[in-house]
């Protein structure tokens, strides 16, 4: 499996990063997304697919996945630059 964050180095036994800068990375990025697009319209939003949810709770995931996403490409710029 291909590492989560940088998805060009093949990710360490039982994890899903290569390195722990990237596992820094995928955390900082959680955490980013908790701070800036909280999903306070339900608990279980990802684990039934939304259907159950809210029109809030839809709203408010859409946007922390979308957030999280552009953090992402974020991170992929960077490394790229960095090369």
């Amino acid at each position: 499996m291909k590492c989560k964050v940088c998805k060009i180095n093949e990710a360490k036994p039982l994890s899903i990063v290569c390195s722990e800068n990237c596992n820094k990375i995928r955390l900082l990025i959680n955490l980013l997304s908790n701070k800036y697009t909280p999903t306070y319209g339900c608990d279980n939003c990802r684990g039934d697919n939304g259907g159950r949810c809210t029109s809030l709770c839809r709203q408010e995931f859409s946007a922390s996945s979308l957030f999280v996403k552009e953090l992402y490409s974020l991170v992929k710029l960077a490394q790229n630059i960095n090369k």
